[in-house]
């Protein structure tokens, strides 16, 4: 059994940020993962962090977690190997066979990837993680509507699995951080 330490900040939690387009959704990841001592990586295939322009929004929406804390860019995604080597590697996905969060525990180093705004997590990412994990939500049917300033204007493909119910790549990072907070809190009953 994994036991936790008795600081929640030396769980050593990270997030993996696997080719996010939105510079708020990067910008707002790295405020939550500030606020609940995760380390994040970002693995990013659309460019924004050579963008100027987007590179000062996601600074912008961090609200100076980006320059306080560390983060680190991957080079590709043949550094996924070395990032994920001795720890469990954890995918998101809003797959119903993924362990749903209310029945997820979090272990020391976990590293939980989250995928593109529009297509999630690659197939074979979430193949080959330690474990899938899934925030609840009611089944309803949410199709997307058209956006007026869509994240990637260029995109011709619609969303993946459109209709099913999912949340923002932001929101979904709060819950997830939250979760693990408290999940530590309750085994240690007090906050720190």
């Amino acid at each position: 059994m994994n036991v936790p330490p008795a600081k929640y900040e030396d769980l050593g939690l990270e997030l993996l940020l696997y080719g996010l387009q939105s510079p708020v959704n990067i910008g707002l990841t790295l405020r939550i993962a500030e606020t609940f001592f995760f380390q994040v990586s970002i693995l990013d295939l659309c460019g924004v962090l050579e963008d100027a322009g987007k590179l000062a929004t996601v600074g912008d929406f961090s609200c100076g977690a980006m320059s306080r804390r560390s983060w680190r860019r991957l080079g590709g995604t043949a550094a996924l190997a070395d990032l994920r080597s001795g720890r469990r590697f954890i995918a998101t996905s809003i797959g119903k066979n993924a362990t749903p969060l209310t029945e997820f525990q979090f272990f020391p180093g976990d590293l939980i990837a989250l995928g593109n705004e529009y297509d999630g997590l690659p197939d074979d990412v979430t193949a080959n993680a330690d474990a899938q994990l899934r925030v609840p939500t009611p089944a309803i049917w949410l199709p997307k509507e058209k956006s007026h300033s869509p994240i990637d204007p260029r995109r011709t493909a619609g969303v993946a699995r459109d209709g099913e119910p999912s949340l923002n790549v932001a929101v979904t990072a709060g819950i997830v951080c939250y979760a693990a907070y408290a999940q530590w809190l309750t085994r240690h009953g007090t906050e720190k």
